[in-house]
């Protein structure tokens, strides 16, 4: 696993910067539209097309960023409740059916690529392939740091001692508890 760590580090480190250059084409497009219509009363054909399909890769790559650092939203109220272990075998569970999930959207998203591959958009006058594309490669990309979350969870559940699990528990709502206050939440914490 500490092999694969630097990897799964780097991969992270490239959808971030992937994800910041859409957003920052996204915006220069954008306004490059805003100035172009109400300055010289001509609107880019391709610009809102552009933009759609820049949102729909930088939705995909960033739902996988959320997944690498296991934040997207859920209710953990009945795991915590299960005690560490119960909290594992829940965690694992819920792993699998995401991966089930995934496997679906990454098999059906490639075959519909596929398909799409016979269309052109109407603004850019590219292959919708690659719009589509997005899907399956974003669902690929969840699929991979699941894998990896669900490896560390079943290593955990078997090789750690319940105390040792307990304390990561604690590690990780007080984690938690600390980046939901706000700055003068945490100032006012360590002045105490």
């Amino acid at each position: 696993m500490s092999k694969i760590l630097p990897i799964i580090k780097r991969i992270e480190s490239i959808e971030t910067k992937v994800c910041i250059y859409l957003l920052a084409l996204m915006s220069f497009v954008v306004i490059l539209q805003v100035f172009s219509r109400y300055l010289f009363n001509y609107s880019f054909v391709w610009a809102e097309e552009l933009v759609r399909y820049l949102m729909i890769w930088m939705v995909m790559i960033g739902a996988a960023l959320v997944q690498s650092k296991n934040e997207h939203i859920r209710i953990d109220f009945f795991p915590m409740l299960a005690g560490p272990r119960g909290r594992r075998i829940m965690e694992t569970f819920f792993r699998l059916c995401t991966l089930l999930f995934l496997s679906i959207i990454i098999i059906k998203g490639l075959k519909i690529s596929q398909f799409n591959r016979l269309f052109e958009s109407s603004g850019l006058r590219i292959s919708m392939f690659w719009p589509t594309l997005a899907i399956p490669v974003g669902a690929l990309l969840i699929w991979l740091y699941t894998v990896s979350g669900l490896v560390k969870d079943v290593y955990r559940l078997l090789s750690w001692p319940l105390e040792k699990l307990r304390e990561e528990d604690d590690r990780l709502s007080m984690e938690k508890y600390q980046t939901a206050q706000t700055p003068d939440e945490n100032s006012l914490a360590q002045e105490k």
